[in-house]
């Protein structure tokens, strides 16, 4: 089992077992593979924003309409649904999932210099919204999306894991 990535396919069987019926994803590097999988998988249906605030805004009215969406989103489309996440989660109390690529998390646990700044503002961002967050970094980490899902059902309030490395096969 790798200790640098969760199994794309692990993630989507957990995914599946929650119940999550959509996901949003605007594609990238990290998440590429659960990306596919989601895509060949007709139980979840995948749906691709124009941008990331237009993710969390079409996941409010998924959760409204009695769906159970993901938005899979990288660290700095996160940075940029900001006022999409306080309007359509945090002020209104919708339970939003979010799935957070942490790019740049790879390069700087591995030491390499210049460290990427969408990775040094990721978690105090999380922080600062007060979203709750787990890390899925491995196998071993999968509960964490319970966790979340649990999480935020419970406070009828967004809550993320975040993925430190690329998904693997």
């Amino acid at each position: 089992m790798s200790k640098n990535g969760a199994s794309a396919s692990k993630t989507l069987a957990a995914l599946k077992s929650l119940g999550f019926t959509h996901v949003l994803a605007i594609p990238d590097s990290e998440s590429a593979l659960l990306y596919t999988a989601i895509e060949k998988d007709p139980d979840i249906d995948l749906i691709l924003p124009t941008r990331e605030g237009e993710s969390i805004a079409i996941a409010a009215g998924l959760w409204t309409g009695g769906r159970k969406p993901l938005v899979l989103i990288q660290n700095t489309g996160f940075m940029e649904a900001g006022d999409a996440l306080r309007g359509c989660g945090l002020g209104p109390r919708v339970p939003l999932r979010l799935m957070v690529g942490w790019r740049g998390y790879g390069g700087a646990m591995a030491g390499k210099k210049p460290t990427d700044s969408a990775y040094t503002y990721t978690e105090p961002l999380l922080k600062a919204w007060g979203i709750p967050t787990w890390h899925l970094m491995c196998d071993d980490d999968l509960p964490a999306i319970e966790q979340m899902d649990r999480t935020a059902e419970e406070t009828s309030l967004p809550a993320a894991v975040i993925t430190g490395y690329a998904f693997t096969e």
